[in-house]
């Protein structure tokens, strides 16, 4: 069974249950949301009852597989005061995941040094005291820059021997050269190489607005950017069964419809 879903909105007051309810509401089998705003360092307490409500849906619902989507401020790469918030932000997200049941945690991992990124992930996971829920993925980059992460070797030598493990982002993959186009099995055997699939649990099925090796970081809707039919290959190869999917794409009634419809045909849902 494909688990599969759009990163939703906290916003209203309702807050994270207000997520749930919407998966619900749009038939997802999965989801992904932000615990606190992605552009901000300041955070919220979870009230008790916004945790239960959460809880209890999900529960409802057959525990939806759920994603926590760390702050796009978050530079565990960077030094100084930027570091330590990035530190104490992403330890704030497992923390409020563990609270929730949520089973992961993706990160991005940054600009600058590849130790850097490895020593703040790690000191993450000690601030919050997880145990195994929930897991913390790093997430591959488009590249560019100092941005750690855009190959798949970068990525085994930051998790290797830690309990951390990876978020595959298709648009990234293909930005930063990886034809995931024309040869999605290859890039999959290549991540199974080095990564090992198993270590894989969550995948982010975002078109791409650029070209192959473009390093332009910017998703597409499904069939409507360069990547195409490639993506289908992705969803559907038996390697990546029981993995959840999570669409990051623009979202509004139509353009949620359009992504479902061409997702679910893929499926054999349609």
């Amino acid at each position: 069974m494909v688990r599969y879903g759009f990163h939703l909105s906290i916003a209203g007051k309702k807050g994270v249950a207000g997520a749930v309810e919407e998966a619900l509401r749009l038939g997802l089998s999965a989801f992904q949301i932000f615990a606190k705003s992605p552009r901000g360092w300041k955070t919220r307490p979870l009230s008790p009852g916004e945790v239960e409500a959460f809880r209890a849906l999900r529960e409802a619902a057959g525990e939806l597989p759920a994603v926590i989507h760390a702050s796009y401020l978050v530079n565990l790469g960077a030094e100084g005061e930027l570091w330590e918030k990035s530190v104490m932000s992403l330890a704030d997200d497992l923390e409020k995941a563990a609270l929730l049941g949520v089973e992961y945690v993706v990160v991005h991992p940054g600009s600058g040094s590849p130790e850097r990124v490895r020593e703040g992930a790690l000191k993450a996971l000690r601030l919050a005291q997880v145990r195994e829920r929930p897991k913390l993925l790093l997430e591959n980059t488009a590249g560019g820059g100092e941005k750690v992460g855009a190959r798949f070797e970068e990525l085994a030598w930051l998790i290797a021997d830690t309990p951390m493990g990876v978020c595959l982002d298709t648009c990234h993959a293909f930005a930063a050269g990886y034809p995931v186009k024309d040869a999605p099995g290859e890039v999959l055997s290549e991540l199974d190489r080095t990564v090992g699939l198993e270590r894989v649990p969550v995948v982010h099925l975002n078109d791409s607005v650029g070209g192959l090796g473009s390093r332009v970081d910017h998703h597409a809707h499904l069939l409507r950017g360069e990547i195409g039919e490639g993506l289908r290959e992705v969803l559907l190869d038996p390697r990546l069964r029981g993995r959840v999917f999570i669409l990051e794409t623009p979202r509004s009634p139509e353009e949620d419809a359009w992504n479902l419809e061409v997702l679910r045909g893929w499926l054999g849902e349609g």
